[in-house]
């Protein structure tokens, strides 16, 4: 194809510009995932163009799961995304690492230490977070954007930083309830929404919000 675009526009600014477009076309074909490609993939998966996924046959996701755009995974270890989980955009996911504690060279040998990441229902993950081999994310947690997590987050748990640490917990009744009246949200917001602002915001930066027309 591009011997054909180079015949037709030779070299020249318009032959640069379609040869990146369609450079960039081949790589947004690459990654549109079908659900045969994964060992098991649920109802309503929603992953964005340009998520890179290494090894989708290692891969299981539950119903409604969502992956937003730029987001890495290496899934050579084994990953599993429960049902109603979302990824902001740009996360990244490791499930394996090089051997490096008893390796027989140095700084590393040829063992890949597989180390499967677990995601439960109901977790949402910000934007930007990076998710290290071997961790699981409980039920209903949430990881904050930019957050690095290095170890096992509990369910409801709200986590944020680097390394991710516990800053406060989900409303266990509330989440009970909601879950089990199947009162599940959209996992990205698109259209039309409802803004709101806390009273404590409000109050620390009424004179800033009122300049900018939003109280």
């Amino acid at each position: 194809m591009k011997k054909l675009i180079k015949l037709i526009f030779g070299k020249s600014k318009l032959f640069n510009c379609i040869s990146w477009a369609y450079d960039k076309y081949l790589a947004e074909q690459a990654t549109l995932y079908k659900p045969e490609q994964f060992k098991k993939c649920g109802q309503g998966v929603s992953i964005a163009k340009g998520v890179k996924i290494n090894m989708p046959e290692r891969m299981i996701l539950g119903d409604n799961v969502f992956i937003n755009r730029g987001t890495n995974i290496n899934s050579v270890g084994g990953l599993y995304i429960g049902s109603n989980s979302g990824l902001g955009i740009n996360c990244t996911i490791f499930t394996w690492e090089h051997r490096y504690l008893y390796a027989d060279k140095i700084p590393f040998d040829e063992i890949a230490e597989l180390k499967p990441v677990i995601i439960r229902d109901f977790v949402y993950i910000g934007a930007n977070v990076k998710i290290m081999p071997g961790v699981e994310i409980g039920e209903g947690a949430v990881v904050g954007m930019g957050s690095v997590v290095t170890k096992n987050v509990p369910p409801l748990a709200i986590v944020m930083g680097n390394p991710a640490q516990i800053v406060f917990y989900r409303d266990k009744e509330r989440f009970l309830k909601c879950k089990n009246e199947k009162k599940f949200g959209p996992l990205r917001l698109v259209g039309q929404y409802k803004e709101n602002i806390a009273p404590i915001i409000k109050k620390r930066y009424e004179k800033e919000l009122k300049e900018l027309g939003m109280i």
